[in-house]
């Protein structure tokens, strides 16, 4: 006995007629006969009698109906509250930000979206750069924001904020006058860095290194603040992007350019090639067009 058999059954004994319930199925009527001949052979009793000038239902054929009719109506419950689960779980967009992203530019692309998409469930985990690649490689996360400098082929990406990173000095630092520096002249400078968590790290020691020198970081933290803190207390210097910089109280510290090499810092948006492009993908993807 199957689904589909007792589906024909049921059709047969609502319209009382093998033609209408044939026409309404969008099936030959000899399919029809060979299914409801089927279950009738399968539990060896008559359900439907033939020899009679009207449409007739013997009793057994009404005890399968009976059940017919409950084990459709729960699997058909059930079919719809899969397919309202899994509607609901399709419409989560699971989102990787970094926590300096987030305060530079992540939070106003947020808000964007989830106006414009007020329907979409935005799942947000904060992490560094290196955790949200790895996670959306495992299939975590949908897409998430990185700093670039990133190649991976194994994922696509788009630019979406360009601005530069500038050293952050206290107030009476020596470089304190100065609108801009080259990266040479901080060499000796107690420079405090977050940690190798962040992809900002390798970064900055990447920018040193072509300036020459391999830095020595006096001090790391995970958190940016309180490296800021720690600048503004004369306790060393930092690099910071500088929209960063803005959110602080920046009026007891002293910003300046970086040269010999500039300084970019870019962010991009990135999600897995291979991966199944859901509607929330696409409109997180396109709302940077």
């Amino acid at each position: 006995m199957t689904l589909t058999q007792l589906n024909y059954f049921r059709e047969v004994v609502n319209l009382q007629s093998f033609t209408k319930a044939a026409n309404k199925l969008y099936i030959s009527q000899s399919t029809l006969s060979k299914s409801i001949r089927a279950l009738e052979e399968e539990y060896n009793v008559i359900l439907i009698n033939r020899g009679v000038k009207n449409f007739e239902v013997t009793k057994e054929g009404y005890i399968l109906y009976e059940y017919a009719e409950r084990i459709l109506n729960y699997y058909e419950h059930q079919v719809q509250e899969l397919s309202e689960m899994l509607s609901k779980s399709n419409n989560t967009f699971r989102l990787g930000v970094p926590s300096t992203a987030g305060a530079i530019y992540g939070n106003s692309i947020i808000y964007k979206f989830q106006k414009t998409y007020p329907e979409i469930h935005l799942d947000i985990l904060q992490t560094t750069s290196k955790d949200i690649i790895e996670k959306i490689s495992d299939g975590k996360l949908d897409a998430g924001f990185v700093i670039e400098p990133f190649e991976d082929n194994r994922f696509e990406k788009k630019k979406v904020f360009t601005t530069e990173a500038v050293l952050v000095v206290p107030k009476n630092h020596r470089l304190g006058k100065k609108r801009s520096v080259s990266f040479s002249e901080i060499q000796c400078e107690q420079l405090l860095m977050v940690t190798p968590e962040y992809l900002y790290y390798d970064l900055v020691k990447a920018k040193c290194q072509e300036a020459g020198f391999t830095p020595h970081f006096a001090f790391e933290s995970y958190q940016w603040e309180f490296l800021f803190e720690m600048v503004a207390n004369e306790q060393g210097v930092t690099i910071f992007p500088k929209p960063l910089v803005d959110k602080f109280n920046n009026a007891r510290v002293h910003w300046i350019h970086l040269e010999n090499p500039r300084f970019d810092w870019e962010l991009s948006i990135i999600r897995k090639k291979d991966k199944l492009i859901t509607t929330p993908m696409k409109c997180f993807w396109n709302i940077f067009d």
